[in-house]
């Protein structure tokens, strides 16, 4: 491609041969004879010049959330000797990033990194990358591709939460599943002894062991009742504002982060309900699943709660995210996700005095993801390591 200052070059050098010609001055005719010679040799230059390089990406984190800075590695792979060039790397919005090169030979690897931030959640597009060569006078310049486009995830943000997990956890949450726990009907075998608390089921005090000690104490067992914790994104538009509806995705990603952070075999599985579809999380790989679902979703009209089938021995726990207390909506999904008997409602929207739900629900308002994890922990904390006894 020629440049401007080619144009000028060209005209200027033909003008100035047709007055060499006409006033029969050499001096004049070899000028511009040189300016057009230098026109024909930019482009002879940049057509000869044919770098071949290949190009491959690196980013960090491999999972970026909204608000985080995204480190870009590019390298450089020459296949043949490369010239001074300028590679232009290709970003959303119409924008690049400027890379100068200096000349390499063949098999050497040429390293660059620049930074982003992440604006927004969902698909984002890295590349792709031209190459552009040009001549030392800037008459001509030729540009080619550099390999393809790398497309990442931008994940919702999230805070770091807690699931629900009597082995592991203290809070108001957790002594709520206790309770429940010590009525359940199971299968255990004894496990150990501590001090009797309020709400015991007095047929566990070991009454001989509580005469030694001249205080009560209770029988502990190791049982194999689950926690099934479910989570259920309200997406219906009319329930949100824009920003109380971003609120929500990033709530329902903390949960399953969660997952990611308690790391165990043993510690809760997680189902998640958003946007019509369902998922179970237990692992990383099914976790991740979630997550990218979570970072393309939108607000619509109509979402209707699916029927979720849970096993019918574990000890349900139902988190029902919205903006506005719906009432009929969150009742519509508690009774789909089976009437739990322990349910936490999150409000993205709307502050928890104004709520006509039941009084035994938790209810917690989220008008900042800072504050809401604070608010979580007087719910559920994390206090000890997950152990490979389940012991309540």
């Amino acid at each position: 491609m020629l440049s401007r200052q080619s144009a000028i070059f060209t005209i200027g050098g033909l003008l100035t041969i047709a007055a060499g010609r006409l006033f029969g001055l050499i001096e004049l005719f070899i000028m511009g004879t040189a300016l057009v010679t230098c026109v024909a040799v930019a482009l002879l230059i940049v057509t000869t010049q044919r770098p071949r390089i290949e190009i491959g990406r690196s980013i960090t984190p491999t999972e970026p959330e909204v608000g985080q800075t995204i480190q870009v590695g590019l390298s450089l792979l020459t296949s043949s000797r490369v010239p001074a060039c300028d590679v232009y790397e290709s970003l959303a919005g119409g924008s690049h990033v400027h890379i100068a090169l200096a000349p390499l030979p063949a098999g050497q690897v040429a390293r660059a990194n620049y930074q982003i931030i992440a604006q927004q959640r969902g698909p984002l597009t890295l590349g792709p990358s031209l190459v552009e060569v040009g001549d030392p006078l800037g008459l001509s310049r030729r540009s080619k591709r550099l390999g393809s486009a790398t497309n990442i995830t931008i994940f919702p943000r999230s805070v770091a939460i807690d699931l629900p997990d009597p082995n592991t956890c203290q809070g108001e949450l957790i002594d709520a599943i206790r309770r429940v726990i010590r009525y359940q009907p199971t299968s255990s075998e004894f496990q150990a002894i501590r001090e009797y608390t309020s709400g015991d089921d007095p047929r566990r005090i070991n009454w001989r062991a509580s005469a030694k000690r001249e205080d009560l104490v209770v029988n502990e067992y190791a049982t194999e009742i689950k926690i099934d914790t479910h989570v259920a994104l309200n997406s219906n538009q009319n329930a949100y504002s824009a920003e109380g509806f971003e609120r929500a995705v990033s709530v329902a990603t903390s949960f399953v982060r969660s997952i990611e952070r308690q790391g165990d075999d043993l510690a809760p599985s997680l189902g998640v309900w958003c946007g019509g579809q369902s998922f179970h999380c237990s692992s990383d790989n099914e976790s991740l699943e979630a997550l990218k679902h979570l970072a393309k979703i939108s607000a619509n009209d109509n979402q209707t709660p699916l029927s979720i089938q849970r096993e019918p021995s574990s000890i349900k726990v139902d988190i029902i995210i919205t903006g506005k207390a719906q009432t009929s909506w969150v009742e519509s999904a508690w009774k789909q996700l089976g009437s739990a008997r322990i349910v936490v409602v999150v409000l993205c929207d709307e502050t928890a005095t104004s709520v006509a739900l039941p009084p035994h629900w938790y209810v917690l308002p989220c008008r900042q993801l800072e504050q809401f994890a604070e608010d979580w922990k007087q719910l559920c904390i994390q206090t000890t390591v997950q152990s490979h006894e389940h012991i309540f």
